[in-house]
């Protein structure tokens, strides 16, 4: 039974490479879903689905929150405030990216900012380090850090020109 479900779940992955291969066979592609799985009005369902096929299997989420709480924790663990429907709108956007690739391995260090709608100001901004590996003709986010804004602003070489 546990051979099956990994071959449906390989099956399903394959299916996920091929039918959106634009989302996951380059970097940009894949960094842009990363952010469009969070983003959304009041009511948002979170797309778990595509987030967890643009994750590497056993993926880390490292966190230093805007109070510079450390938390570190399994995707799945990442997915369980996320259940219902969102109360209120969110969109997590990126506003600067400086990729760097070797080989098949890859990191972009990634800035955000967080609005309650697409024409408000930012509540809150930061820098996403994103871990990312190509493998079976796709990328694979390994793992991404987070480290919110707080007393320390994001350092100008993070931000547009």
């Amino acid at each position: 039974m546990k051979k099956l479900i990994s071959i449906l779940l390989l099956l399903s992955i394959n299916s996920f490479a091929d039918d959106t291969n634009e989302d996951v066979s380059t970097i940009d592609g894949i960094i842009d879903a990363y952010y469009e799985v969070v983003s959304g009005p009041e009511g948002f369902i979170f797309d778990f689905e595509t987030d967890r096929l643009i994750h590497a299997p056993d993926a880390i989420i490292t966190r230093f929150n805007e109070n510079n709480d450390f938390q570190r924790h399994t995707l799945a663990q990442e997915h369980e405030p996320l259940l219902e429907p969102y109360e209120t709108s969110l969109y997590e956007i990126e506003v600067s990216r400086v990729s760097q690739e070797y080989g098949n391995i890859a990191h972009v260090w990634s800035t955000f900012a967080m609005m309650e709608t697409l024409d408000s100001e930012p509540f809150l901004r930061g820098i996403n380090s994103i871990s990312l590996y190509f493998k079976d003709g796709r990328w694979w986010i390994a793992s991404w850090q987070t480290q919110y804004e707080s007393d320390t602003e994001v350092p100008k070489k993070y931000l547009p020109n």
